[in-house]
């Protein structure tokens, strides 16, 4: 029976990084997040990777557009503006008091890095192509053969060229990382930081991580192949179960573990495990489980310093535990038949090179320790050998084999122990890899200008821009006021133009449309819907603007200018002999953003607004022409018929409205109003209109030019209504607003007010 370990007394740390996006918002398509990053500051990062790939490559003259580059100028460029997207990302977390955001502006731009090598790595090899066809008009074929010669080399190293670029790339990365890390601690603290290695990977930039070239380079050679001397998939389920076997406490499950381990591990499959996997992908935990030698180091330093019994003999256990350890991995490994690959791994790398090309990496290394396979590859370099112009000698590979064949036990623990750290960096950047990769697949990093519009007119569209990019109009709409004006008449204009054979659309464009368009720009207003008998506007707020937040007191002031523009229209129509417009206008508020679709090209806008605002734009027929027959102070009036059961199935809605030259405000705009503006309330009598004591409320609001325009806005009770004679019975507690016109009511309330 074996003893238990029990991994507590080794303190292992385990390795864990997320990247959740669990509470953003997802785009237009409802899978992804949809990301914008500053089309600058990606015009900027496409040269200087273009010109990354060139140096890279090492190309001649003829490819070669910018010769005089200044490198300094061209990295500092790319790290400011890189700089200022990472700050947007942290300000917008900071603004939403979601740290989320942050970590989506990091991937998302990651994202955008590693695509883009790829992308400029196509570019240039266009690039050679096309200087290479017009090389050919010249008819100097000497000259274009070599640039043909060249061009296939630069394919040849491709992966090369990209991972050297990628590594200077995301070197100057991580360096802006480490400045905005400053700004990211102070707002959210320590655990905001992401990992450095999550961004200085090796495998980020690599189309296949299995490359032995590149595997030798960064880590160890090993593959995925079951072929492969050195597996990787046999290795953590491996490394898994073992550490999962000691980390049990009771010995029924040691035995267990224990007889489920001496079974081939090639056909051991064993769950995904948390926490052994955050083990093994934390390094230290490799020197603290095995490294005795290191261990013995240290006994040896405190004996000499006479440190205290207790800790000599803390350390003392540690060494038997650990070489414990290291000689069970050793028998595990050693019984999957991988030792001497492993071994085999770090005592080729002095001579791989002169066999690889022809041979891969993982060929040699198969030479080297799987015996069947020395025949293929003999014949393989037998083929090669006139192509490549030279011999391989066998004799390098020969004294490799005996050399691993006599590693004593002693040595094989040590190169074990530096393999695993090996494989320790290989399994975190492994997953590191696959976390970005995931999360990256979860971004809509988008340049389509539909989409942007589409998903930033309804509020799901993620934003990393450049300082002087920050425009309001792009923030995300927090509520908005709408305008409604019912047209009427236009019909019967239309039909008496065309038979006094006059052009009715250049008479409404000319005389009506383009001054009510003229008019937008200083309300801030935009047009959602405009027809010969409707035009319906819609006066935006967007987040952190203050200063534009005026939106329905904007929308009661181009109301009024829109029935100063009919008025001059009917006065013009008059003298032609035409009949009049009639207009009735509605200003609707809604506390939330509207909701945006496209069909085809035309953007649609859906609100609770429109509804309110078509409501208060309308007019009852019967109203209309009952009181149209009396001179009336005011253009709005709403009235509430008294119902019995049998009347009420006519009416749809439980009031009337006169509105014939008026605008109507909506509750929620009045109440949105006063928080706009400061309003005066007056309660006064105004002989010229009659007796009545009238309610007004008066302020004035900055247009978006700066210049201020009085608002009065009068609140009246709607009183009850009899259905028979249309005669006041009464009066409910219920209110109405109007933007009142009537000059006679503005020259009293000036007067009133000084």
């Amino acid at each position: 029976m074996r003893t238990h370990i029990d991994l507590n007394k080794f303190q292992l740390k385990a390795y864990s990084v997320e990247l959740p996006f669990t509470r953003l918002k997802l785009g237009v398509d409802n899978v992804r997040y949809d990301v914008y990053i500053s089309s600058e500051f990606r015009k900027v990062t496409e040269r200087f990777i273009f010109e990354l790939i060139i140096k890279y490559a090492e190309a001649s003259e003829p490819f070669i557009i910018n010769p005089e580059i200044n490198w300094f100028k061209e990295t500092s460029e790319f790290q400011r503006l890189c700089s200022e997207i990472l700050t947007d990302g942290v300000n917008n977390a900071k603004s939403d008091s979601e740290i989320q955001i942050d970590f989506l502006a990091q991937t998302a731009l990651v994202k955008m890095l590693t695509e883009e090598i790829q992308n400029q790595y196509e570019e240039a090899i266009q690039h050679c192509k096309n200087v290479i066809r017009k090389q050919e008009f010249s008819h100097q074929m000497e000259e274009t053969l070599k640039l043909r010669e060249e061009v296939a080399s630069i394919i040849q190293r491709k992966n090369q060229i990209v991972r050297n670029v990628g590594a200077e790339l995301f070197e100057y990365f991580i360096e802006v990382q480490n400045d905005v890390n400053k700004l990211r601690t102070s707002n959210f603290g320590d655990n905001a930081q992401l990992p450095e290695e999550l961004f200085s990977n090796p495998i980020l930039q690599m189309a296949t991580h299995s490359d032995g070239f590149f595997m030798i380079e960064n880590y160890v050679l090993m593959g995925h192949r079951l072929e492969d001397p050195v597996n990787y998939n046999t290795l953590i389920n491996l490394l898994t179960a073992f550490l999962n076997r000691m980390d049990r406490q009771s010995e029924k499950h040691e035995k267990t573990a224990e007889d489920t381990h001496y079974k081939s591990l090639k056909s051991y499959t064993t769950s995904y495990d948390t926490l052994a996997d955050g083990w093994i992908k934390h390094i230290d935990n490799i020197d603290k489980l095995f490294n005795y030698f290191h261990s013995q180091t240290v006994l040896k330093e405190l004996r000499q310093n006479n440190a205290a019994p207790q800790k000599i003999q803390s350390v003392k256990e540690t060494i038997k535990l650990q070489k414990k350890l290291l000689n069970q991995i050793l028998k595990l490994i050693s019984k999957e038949k991988m030792i001497n690959g492993i071994v085999a791994a770090y005592q080729m790398r002095p001579m791989f090179e002169r066999y690889c090309p022809p041979l891969s990496p993982q060929e040699c290394l198969q030479y080297l320790v799987v015996p069947k396979a020395r025949k293929n590859t003999l014949r393989k370099l037998k083929r090669f050998k006139k192509y490549f112009g030279k011999s391989f000698p066998l004799s390098p590979l020969k004294r490799t084999i005996r050399s691993i064949r006599a590693t004593s036990r002693q040595d094989q623990k040590k190169y074990l122990l530096r393999f695993l750290k090996d494989f320790s960096y290989y399994h975190r950047d492994l997953r590191n890899n696959l976390l970005i990769r995931e999360t990256s697949d979860s971004i809509n990093i988008t340049t389509d200008e539909k989409i942007i519009n589409l998903s930033r007119s309804n509020h799901c569209l993620y934003e990393f821009i450049l300082s002087y990019e920050d425009v309001f109009d792009k923030k995300p709409i927090i509520n908005h006021a709408v305008l409604k004006a019912d047209v009427r008449g236009s019909s019967a204009i239309i039909e008496q133009m065309k038979s006094k054979k006059l052009n009715p659309a250049s008479n409404f464009s000319f005389n009506f449309f383009e001054p009510i368009s003229k008019l937008l720009s200083l309300y801030g207003a935009v047009k959602i819907f405009i027809e010969g008998d409707a035009i319906i506007l819609s006066i935006f707020e967007h987040q952190d603007a203050p200063g534009r937040w005026y939106s329905v007191s904007r929308a009661c002031g181009l109301a009024i200018n829109i029935l100063m523009i009919v008025r001059k229209y009917n006065k013009r129509n008059r003298k032609k002999g035409l009949p009049r417009l009639e207009l009735g206008v509605g200003v609707g508020f809604s506390n939330a953003p509207p909701t945006f679709f496209y069909d085809e090209e035309k953007q649609i806008m859906i609100s609770p607004a429109i509804t309110d605002a078509d409501r208060l734009s309308r007019c009852d027929k019967t109203l209309r022409q009952h009181l149209s027959k009396e001179r009336l102070p005011f253009n709005v009036y709403e009235l509430q018929p008294v119902l019995n059961p049998e009347t009420s199935i006519l009416f749809n809605s439980k009031t009337l409205r006169y509105n014939v030259k008026g605008v109507q405000l909506s509750h929620k705009g009045f109440k949105k109003l006063s928080k706009e503006i400061h309003l005066k309330r007056l309660e006064c009598q105004i002989p010229e209109i009659g007796q009545e004591p009238l309610t007004f409320y008066t302020g004035k609001f900055p247009t978006a030019a700066g210049n201020f325009q009085r608002l009065i806005i009068r609140e009246a009770n709607i009183p009850e209504m009899s259905i028979k004679d249309l005669g006041i019975i009464g009066q409910t507690e219920n209110k109405y607003y109007e933007v009142c016109t009537n000059q006679k009511v503005y020259e009293h309330i000036k007067k009133t007010i000084k």
